[in-house]
């Protein structure tokens, strides 16, 4: 829609370039005296002029504004996109003070789907990762958020829990270090494309039998519980 309306736009100001050309070139011939009588018969007269500049602003109009509404309809894709990365499920064990979490990481291609299955303390579920947010016209132009994810771990609500009570963390990169992250988080901001880099995380309960679907958007991470038939979205 972009294209169409650019391309619209371009060549109705063409048009009016050609129009003008040809206004200008025969008032200044009609000035000068040297206009034969053939070439005043062809050239519009002042209502058929005004008709035809009517009839460029029109076509430029029309594509205009299918342009601005393909401009729209991009800025609303690219800013609201949200990507599925994970998805958690919440397997209860009524006998057991552990809960068992089924963990599926997306990849770009169904065949790179990870799947483990680990038991987590504590009363939340968290889900950790390293962004990279781009600039915002380079998310215009099609780009999304760059992302990793890092580590699953337990959480307790409490911040006292937290320090007494038994914790569960399980390392989901490969290699922690990389050094492409590090390049990053160390000079990411400099560089011209990159807003900024930074850790994220989302948590959820493990109280309940639930599955939840993990997302980036050009924001960070964004979770959400999955019911009745939004289930198994992928």
């Amino acid at each position: 829609i972009i294209l169409i309306g650019t391309l619209g736009v371009l060549l109705g100001l063409i048009f009016i370039l050609v129009f003008l050309y040809h206004r200008i070139r025969f008032l200044t011939k009609k000035l000068s005296k040297k206009l034969a009588a053939r070439k005043a018969a062809s050239v519009p007269g002042p209502f058929a002029s005004i008709r035809n500049l009517l009839l460029i602003f029109l076509w430029v109009a029309v594509f205009g504004m299918i342009f601005f509404i393909g401009f729209f309809f991009q800025a609303y894709h690219a800013f609201t996109l949200e990507v599925p990365v994970a998805k958690v499920t919440i397997i209860p064990q009524p006998q057991s003070e552990t809960t068992k979490i089924e963990l599926v990481q997306y990849g770009k291609k169904e065949d790179e789907e990870k799947r483990q299955e680990v038991e987590l303390t504590g009363e939340q579920w968290m889900l950790e990762g390293d962004i990279l947010k781009w600039k915002n016209w380079i998310n215009f132009v099609g780009w999304h958020t760059r992302y990793r994810l890092t580590r699953l771990r337990s959480r307790y609500i409490r911040t006292e829990d937290e320090k007494t009570k038994p914790s569960s963390i399980y390392q989901l990169a490969e290699k922690e270090n990389h050094p492409f992250w590090g390049y990053l988080y160390k000079h990411g901001h400099k560089l011209p494309f990159v807003s900024t880099v930074y850790g994220n995380a989302v948590f959820q309960s493990t109280k309940e039998e639930a599955e939840y679907l993990v997302f980036v958007s050009t924001s960070g991470f964004i979770v959400r519980k999955q019911e009745g038939d939004n289930k198994n979205i992928n």
